[in-house]
């Protein structure tokens, strides 16, 4: 309940207070003055006093009971779910991120409260991109990243990418906007490129991996509309032409980002190597490559780091912060061609798959596969 619903709730009882007052006889108010004197009142008073409290306490441990166990459901359900390989095609022209729309239909797509890890990792031996989450979560990304990218291939993978070989050491850094109420504004035209370009230094005993969770947000948006119109302040005495000329420009920018949709992410650089010196610099290196491709207007930073990888193998949420869905496209979008120029060992789909020739198929008749003979 916001603070117009409590308002409005007030003023509500108010007025029946004050309709009961005026609509009582004489005969009523001497009736009232009597129970009031004969102190039948404190009992029934001092247990409304006593239980309605805490029945209000025990519903909202309840509640708070409740939503920690569904929560916990479905953290289980993402970190037991499966992990695949998304294998782009080595002919895809190079990928605007501008032009994806692809995180503003997951952002309702995926199911309730769940989210999705879309995930980069790098080795001296491959990159490769790779799709986690519950088996529910990653069947509804699937559909939209097929639709958003035609002929993309999916493997099944046994080696999860944030599991490290025996004796490695891990660490991770976890990047957010400063605020959720300024656009998070990309300095180059592929935010990605500068990540990859990391990934593909790392050499010998060691692996990257860029991680980045996302769920839908549900109450960002709310915001951001609320506070275009306290910027726009109409009717508000403005002291100056050029004060009213920033607040109209950052109106203008909170309206264009109210039209987007919002997701709640976390992005998380992982460092995995034989020493644990090594691991510290993949993950910071990595994460400097991410914060040095957005601009001063909300600057991404590093703002956590650990060197447990339990919550980058759980898929779990760490530091969050609301990204709208072109912002965080820029970011999370599989790769065109012009990639595997900076990235050579990235893994990329097999030939085209084309369906077979009618002369080649094998009909339950058949005791041969046919085939085709062309006679010169």
């Amino acid at each position: 309940m916001d603070a117009d619903q409590k308002k409005m709730l007030g003023l509500g009882a108010l007025a029946a207070l004050i309709f009961i007052f005026l609509s009582i006889t004489p005969a009523q108010k001497r009736a009232f003055r009597t129970w009031y004197k004969s102190g039948a009142w404190v009992t029934p008073v001092v247990a409304v006093a006593v239980v309605g409290p805490s029945t209000a306490i025990g519903v909202k441990v309840y509640r708070v009971r409740k939503q920690k166990a569904y929560m916990t459901t479905i953290a289980q359900q993402v970190a037991t779910g499966p992990t695949l390989l998304l294998l782009p095609r080595s002919d895809w022209k190079p990928v605007d991120p501008s032009k994806i729309n692809l995180w503003g239909r997951l952002a309702d797509a995926l199911p309730h409260d769940e989210q999705i890890s879309l995930e980069i990792f790098g080795s001296e031996t491959e990159i490769a991109f790779a799709l986690h989450g519950s088996e529910n979560g990653v069947r509804a990304a699937l559909t939209q990243i097929k639709a958003e990218w035609p002929g993309v291939q999916r493997r099944d993978t046994s080696d999860d990418p944030t599991q490290p070989p025996e004796g490695w050491a891990g660490y991770w850094c976890e990047c957010a906007p400063a605020t959720w109420d300024k656009p998070i504004v990309p300095l180059t035209t592929d935010p990605l490129r500068g990540a990859i370009v990391e990934l593909n230094g790392v050499v010998g005993q060691g692996r990257g991996l860029l991680q980045i969770l996302a769920k839908h947000d549900y109450g960002t948006k709310r915001k951001v509309g609320q506070r275009a119109v306290a910027a726009r302040g109409e009717g508000q005495q403005v002291p100056h032409a050029g004060v009213k000329a920033l607040r109209t420009k950052e109106a203008r920018e909170l309206e264009s980002r109210f039209d987007r949709n919002f997701l709640q992410v976390t992005v998380r650089a992982v460092g995995m190597a034989d020493t644990p010196e090594r691991a510290q610099g993949i993950a910071r290196g990595l994460a400097r490559a991410v914060c040095a491709s957005y601009g001063p207007q909300n600057p991404v930073k590093v703002v956590k780091e650990g060197q447990d990888l339990t919550t980058a193998r759980q898929r779990a949420f760490g530091k969050m912060q609301a990204w709208a869905d072109n912002e965080l496209a820029s970011l999370a979008h599989l790769v065109g061609n012009d990639m595997l120029t900076v990235a050579p060992r990235m893994k990329v789909a097999s030939a085209k798959s084309l369906p077979v020739s009618p002369a080649m198929r094998v009909i339950p008749t058949d005791t041969l596969a046919r085939f085709a003979e062309e006679v010169r």
